[in-house]
């Protein structure tokens, strides 16, 4: 760094111009270039967003498991209740079935991490689920 006249001017160690840097600043505070420090930022990962993004995730799955296992469930109380007031056996426990084996199948998948598929599945489940509510299979 120079000054008006072209003298050195001290730079903020002490010492007379910049050290052959060209005009950029040596000076960080620790002995560090602002080049070296820039560079160590950017080789710096950043894991509090991969952990955030790992934790919804997990949480994503564990909500959908969570999901596909209730409809599952709710499908196999419907059917032990119909069977237990004395329906015949009939379209509505298919539907029920298929309900149960779709919801199983979105619990698998949402526990090995494919969300979207498992609440697909599932919805699909619950819908055949309640269409074997339907008054037209009482």
């Amino acid at each position: 760094m120079t000054t008006h006249g072209g003298e050195a001017a001290n730079g903020p160690d002490g010492t007379g111009g910049t050290g052959g840097t060209g005009g950029q600043s040596e000076y960080s505070g620790s002995g560090v270039s602002a080049d070296e420090l820039r560079v160590q930022f950017q080789a710096q990962g950043r894991p509090g967003v991969v952990e955030s993004r790992q934790r919804d995730a997990t949480r994503a799955r564990w909500t959908y498991a969570a999901l596909a296992g209730l409809v599952a469930v709710v499908c196999l109380v419907l059917i032990a209740v119909r069977l237990g007031r004395g329906d015949a056996v009939g379209a509505w426990a298919a539907l029920y079935a298929v309900g149960v084996a779709l919801s199983g199948w979105g619990f698998v998948l949402a526990r090995i991490g494919r969300t979207r598929w498992a609440m697909a599945v599932t919805c699909i489940g619950a819908a055949l689920a309640g269409l074997g509510d339907s008054p037209a299979f009482h």
